[in-house]
């Protein structure tokens, strides 16, 4: 027959245990919410919409070539191209260097990763492949 003292126990043991389980599920949840932050908390697009991509490329693709050695005749025509969406934004620059070379740029933006995007050809060739940043964007903001 059970004691006043061993059910006193067993209780004890029991409420021991489910603070130990519901330790556990919370320390889960936290390292699982943090792990998320980690990896996609925090960043930002540096722009925002699609106008802001549009407006901005010209001038950044235009800092990134002079600090390759290209300089543009004429500041980069650029427009929006087909299938731009409010999530996955889209830019393509053309132009000429004052050697007249083609220019060619496209950038992308995609909300859901918030990761940009740029590749910058020279006459057909690549002088930027899918860079994150461009120019003076690259320098981390304070």
């Amino acid at each position: 027959m059970a004691t006043l003292g061993s059910v006193r126990k067993l209780g004890t043991v029991r409420n021991s245990v489910a603070a130990l389980v519901a330790l556990i599920g919370i320390g889960t949840i936290c390292a699982a919410v943090f792990a998320l932050l980690v990896i996609f908390g925090g960043r930002e697009l540096r722009h925002k919409t699609q106008a802001s991509l549009l407006a901005a490329t010209p001038a950044i693709a235009g800092d990134e070539l002079r600090s390759r050695g290209h300089y543009l005749a004429n500041p980069l025509a650029c427009d929006n191209m087909p299938g731009f969406t409010k999530r996955r934004m889209r830019v393509s620059c053309l132009g000429k260097t004052t050697d007249n070379k083609r220019v060619q740029v496209l950038g992308a933006a995609e909300d859901r990763v918030k990761e940009e995007y740029f590749t910058i050809l020279v006459n057909g060739r690549p002088v930027v492949q899918n860079a994150h940043c461009l120019g003076p964007d690259c320098r981390k903001k304070d």
